[in-house]
C-alpha cells in the first residue's frame, strides 16, 4: 500500500511476484492455490517467489522505514490490493532492554499489533489471500490469540469466521472473538484435539483454515515481516540470534525465511541463528533438538502456564520436524524454561521494561538468561525476544500467580 509497490492499472494486478507452492521436505511444486499440504508426502508447504522479478528500488523504500506489514509487498502473496484486509499491524517498536545483560538483548514488542498479539500478521496475510481466491469463510483451530485476530480481521472483511478452541481458553480471548460475531467452537482436550476438529470442519464446509501451525501456506509469509522490520530498526544490521517461543513454530521458520529473503536479494550477508524456547511442560520440539533427532514426537500430556505454545503437535508431528530443521539450518538451538523462570520474568519486565506480557511471551526472555549464563550467547552479539502477546490476553492466569504470591508472603 502507500504506493511502494505499483499497481497496473491496465491489467488490475499488483506487480507480485509469487509463483508457485512448493513442498519443504520433498520440494513437490504446485499452483498457488488454497492447498494444505503436499499431495505426494503429506508435509506442509511454502510459497515461492520469483526474486529475479523483485523490484529492489520499491524494496529498497520499504526497508528505508519501519511502515507496516503491507509496506513489504514485492515479497508478500497477494495480486489485488483491494483484497487486502489490514488493521494497520506491523511496524512494532523494538527496547533496548532494561535489564542489564551481558549482551545487546532487545524486546520485539509484537504486543502493539491491533489485538494485542504477533498473529495480526499471520492472519492478515492469510486472510487477504483467502479473500482473493474468493472465500467468504474463514476458519482456525487456535489457543486463543489466533483466534481473537481472526476474527477481528473476518469483521474488518465482512467474512464469517469460525473458532476451535481448547475449553481451557483464557476468557479474555474467548470474550474478544465472542465480540468480533466469531462462531466458537469449545473442544474438550488440547489444542491438537481442537486442531483436528477444526480440519475436519474445514474440509467437510468448504472454509479457508486459517490455522498457522503451517497448515495455511500463506499465514507464515506475515510472519516474516518480523524480520524486515528487525533489520530497519536494527540499522539494517542482523542480530546473530533471535529468540522465539514455539508452538509448532511457524513464526520461527517464517522470520528466519525473512532473514534468507534479505540475503538472497543482496540486503545483508549474514543470517541470524535462530533459538526456539518451549515450556518444560510442553517441550516437543525442545527435546528432539536435544536428542539430536531428525523427526519431533508428540507430547503426551502438557502442563505449563503458558498456555499459547501448549502444542502437544499430536497428529501433525511433521509441523515441529519443520521448525526443529530450520533450527539446524540456521545453526541455532532450542531451550526449554520451567514455569517459576517463566513467572519470573513476567514480573521482571512488568516491573523493569514497563512491558505486561502473557507467560508464553516471558520464554523468550528466561531462554536468554539460560543462554547467557551458559555462554552460549557472547558478550558481544546482539539478541531479539519476541515479545508475542500481551498480558491482558492471560490475565486469569496471571491472576491467580499473583494471589499465590501474596499468601506466600
Amino acid at each position: 500500500m502507500d504506493g511502494i509497490t505499483k499497481w497496473n492499472a491496465r491489467e488490475g494486478v499488483w506487480q507480485m511476484h509469487a509463483k508457485k507452492l512448493k513442498c519443504w521436505k520433498c520440494n513437490w511444486e504446485g499452483a498457488l492455490a488454497m492447498k494444505y499440504e503436499c499431495p505426494v508426502c503429506g508435509n506442509s508447504l511454502e510459497v515461492v517467489y520469483d526474486y529475479e522479478e523483485v523490484n529492489k528500488e520499491n524494496l529498497e523504500k520499504a526497508l528505508s522505514g519501519c511502515s507496516g506489514l503491507w509496506s513489504f509487498t514485492e515479497l508478500l502473496p497477494v495480486r489485488n490490493p483491494e483484497h487486502i484486509i489490514s488493521l494497520n499491524e506491523g511496524a512494532t517498536p523494538l527496547y533496548r532492554s532494561s535489564e542489564e545483560f551481558e549482551c545487546q538483548v532487545y524486546w520485539k514488542d509484537e504486543t502493539r499489533n491491533p489485538t494485542l498479539s504477533f498473529k495480526d500478521r499471520p492472519n492478515s496475510v492469510g486472510i487477504s489471500v483467502a479473500k482473493e481466491f474468493g472465500f467468504q469463510n474463514v476458519s482456525i483451530a487456535s489457543t486463543g490469540n489466533g483466534g481473537a485476530s481472526l476474527s477481528a480481521y473476518a469483521a474488518k472483511g465482512k467474512m464469517q469466521c469460525h473458532i476451535c478452541i481448547p475449553e481451557s481458553t483464557p476468557q479474555g480471548k474467548v470474550v474478544q472473538a465472542e465480540y468480533h460475531g466469531a462462531e466458537l467452537v469449545l473442544c474438550k482436550g488440547d489444542y491438537s484435539d481442537s486442531y483436528q476438529y477444526n480440519k475436519q470442519q474445514s474440509e467437510k464446509n468448504k472454509w479457508a483454515n486459517m490455522t498457522s501451525t503451517y497448515l495455511n501456506p500463506y499465514t507464515m509469509e506475515g510472519d516474516k515481516t518480523i524480520a524486515y522490520e528487525l533489520f530497519i530498526q536494527l540499522g539494517r544490521k542482523v542480530p546473530e540470534w533471535v529468540v522465539v517461543p514455539l508452538g509448532a513454530g511457524a513464526m520461527l521458520t517464517g522470520i528466519y525465511k525473512g532473514f534468507v529473503e534479505l540475503k538472497r536479494l543482496g540486503f545483508c550477508s549474514e543470517l541470524p541463528k535462530m533459538i526456539g524456547v518451549q515450556a518444560e511442560g510442553c517441550a516437543p520440539i525442545v527435546d528432539a533438538w536435544l536428542n539430536k533427532q531428525d523427526e519431533v514426537q508428540h507430547w503426551d500430556k502438557c502442563r505449563t502456564i503458558a498456555g499459547a505454545i501448549a502444542d502437544p503437535l499430536k497428529g501433525y508431528e511433521k509441523d515441529g520436524t519443520r521448525t526443529l530443521h530450520c533450527i539446524y539450518e540456521s545453526k541455532g538451538a532450542a531451550v526449554k524454561v520451567s514455569d517459576k523462570e517463566i513467572m519470573y520474568w513476567v514480573k521482571q519486565l512488568a516491573e523493569r521494561d514497563g512491558l505486561f506480557v502473557e507467560p508464553a511471551s516471558a520464554s523468550a526472555v528466561a531462554a536468554i538468561a539460560q543462554l547467557l549464563k551458559e555462554r552460549v550467547i557472547k558478550e558481544d552479539e546482539t539478541a531479539i525476544g519476541i515479545i508475542t502477546a500481551h498480558g491482558l490476553k492471560d490475565s486469569e492466569e496471571l491472576e491467580k500467580y499473583i494471589e499465590h504470591a501474596r499468601e506466600d508472603g
